[in-house]
């Protein structure tokens, strides 16, 4: 998922962002906020670095890690784990907020999510 860069950036910005995004992609549950994020990586120029991700990936790093937590959440739904467990994991502090969200991205709630598998 590379979108049309709209400005050139450094080799050094393409790769820190790339970290960020398979730092993500491989363990969407690990950093709670994308500072977390950031910070765990020691990422120098954030707010370049957060620009750059979001012009190279269509979405901002925030936007993008809830992204794939909801993703996280399916596998979770299927194995048959309570919604509120699964919404803590995923980093919402209710189950509501955590259905809402599932929702507005899939356009059902979990509860259909895991009737369906």
């Amino acid at each position: 998922m590379v979108f049309k860069i709209n400005k050139p950036y450094s080799k050094y910005v393409l790769v820190a962002i790339e970290k960020l995004k398979q730092c993500i992609d491989d363990n969407p549950l690990q950093c709670k906020s994308a500072a977390d994020l950031l910070d765990q990586q020691n990422i120098p120029n954030r707010n370049y670095i957060e620009k750059a991700f979001k012009d190279v990936y269509g979405a901002g790093i925030k936007e993008y890690q809830v992204r794939q937590r909801l993703e996280a959440s399916k596998t979770f739904l299927e194995e048959g784990m309570p919604k509120k467990q699964v919404a803590a994991k995923c980093c919402y502090r209710s189950q509501s907020s955590f259905s809402a969200a599932f929702k507005k991205a899939f356009n059902m709630t979990p509860t259909e999510w895991q009737n369906l598998h």
